[in-house]
């Protein structure tokens, strides 16, 4: 049997990928319908839930193929003796959607994760929870970082930002200012706030802490205020 090649592996991921954000995208804009507490994040997550699992079962029918519903809260699960951390409890993405690769070379590749991680934006919620700066350090910055390490084996990962006040406009305005003050080495965010509710921007980054160090990280925001 011909030995797999690295485009097969890039390939299987890209479809993934591209799977699981068209899935975010269909479930954020009927999520934007549904009336739901605006300044909760994990409760506005919680009722994200149900949403795709919908959204996964209607996709499937209609691509005739089966769709994993994605996993929320689910702890990033070690793959090697020097991942293990003695029992502790694990960091834990947003939502995760696992890809299975059959070609894979070893067993560290076997399974590799597309991370989501979920952020409110809009004016500060209290004088100490300054929630578009925690977009960026709390956010952004868990993909390049040696103690959360989201997107760990994989080329690409999935911010999803929930608008519950304030233009968007200004908002990518705030949070490049973060960006540029606690990851200067990152591009700035350039949104087109057309077709709402949900909006779509990518960021090509070099990360400096987790491989691999080319990454895409991509952005849905979802505009929650009306």
């Amino acid at each position: 049997m011909a030995k797999h090649t690295l485009p097969l592996a890039y390939d299987l991921w890209k479809r993934h990928e591209t799977l699981y954000v068209d899935v975010f995208f269909i479930a954020l804009a009927r999520l934007a319908k549904k009336k739901r507490p605006l300044s909760d994040e994990d409760a506005i997550s919680e009722q994200l839930c149900p949403v795709l699992t919908r959204v996964c079962f209607e996709e499937g029918q209609k691509r005739g193929c089966e769709i994993r519903t994605p996993d929320w809260e689910k702890p990033i699960q070690p793959v090697t003796d020097n991942e293990l951390k003695g029992g502790k409890v694990r960091k834990r993405p947003d939502f995760t959607c696992k890809c299975y690769n059959p070609f894979a070379p070893c067993a560290e590749e076997l399974e590799i994760a597309f991370h989501v991680e979920c952020k409110l934006l809009g004016n500060p919620t209290s004088k100490t929870w300054k929630i578009k700066k925690n977009y960026v350090t709390k956010g952004i910055k868990r993909f390049d970082c040696r103690v959360h390490e989201y997107g760990k084996r994989a080329s690409s990962g999935l911010m999803i930002g929930y608008i519950i006040n304030m233009e968007p406009k200004q908002i990518v305005i705030e949070v490049n200012k973060f960006q540029q003050k606690h990851l200067p080495y990152n591009p700035a965010l350039s949104f087109q706030f057309v077709n709402p509710p949900v909006f779509k921007e990518n960021q090509n980054l070099n990360r400096k802490n987790v491989n691999p160090e080319s990454f895409r990280l991509i952005h849905l925001w979802v505009d929650l205020r009306s």
